[in-house]
C-alpha cells in the first residue's frame, strides 16, 4: 500500500473529562508513534475577535491506535488538537486513519 511519507514522530495524550474539568493525560497513551501531518490549507481561521487564531492540518496514522476528538498530538516542537472522528479505513488489510488537527498560531 502507498501511503504518505512519515513527516513527524509523536505522542498522543488522551482527553480527561471529569465533571467540568478537562484535563490531558500526565503521561502519553501513545509514544513515538510515526504518522504523516500535512497542512489541510493555506488558511489561518479565526472564529471571534480576541479567540485564538489556528491552522488545520490532516493526519495520517498508519498503526491500530484509538484517537480521539480533544486528545493533545505533541512532536517535533508542535502541539496539535484532534477536532472530529478520526475516519477509519481498514480495506483488504490496509489499514489506515486520517484525523484533522488544530493548531494554535496566535491569538
Amino acid at each position: 500500500m502507498t501511503h504518505l511519507p512519515f513527516t513527524h514522530q509523536v505522542d498522543v495524550y488522551h482527553l480527561v473529562l471529569s465533571g467540568d474539568k478537562e484535563s490531558y493525560e500526565v503521561t502519553p497513551s501513545y509514544t513515538s508513534l510515526k504518522v504523516g501531518i500535512i497542512p489541510a490549507g493555506s488558511d489561518i481561521l479565526a472564529v471571534y475577535p480576541g479567540e485564538s487564531a489556528y491552522s488545520l492540518y490532516q493526519m495520517f496514522v498508519y498503526d491500530d491506535v484509538t484517537i480521539k476528538n480533544g486528545d493533545k498530538v505533541v512532536g517535533g516542537g508542535e502541539t496539535f488538537y484532534v477536532r472530529g472522528v478520526p475516519q477509519v479505513f481498514n480495506v483488504l488489510g490496509h489499514y489506515h486513519q486520517e484525523v484533522v488537527l488544530e493548531k494554535v498560531v496566535g491569538t
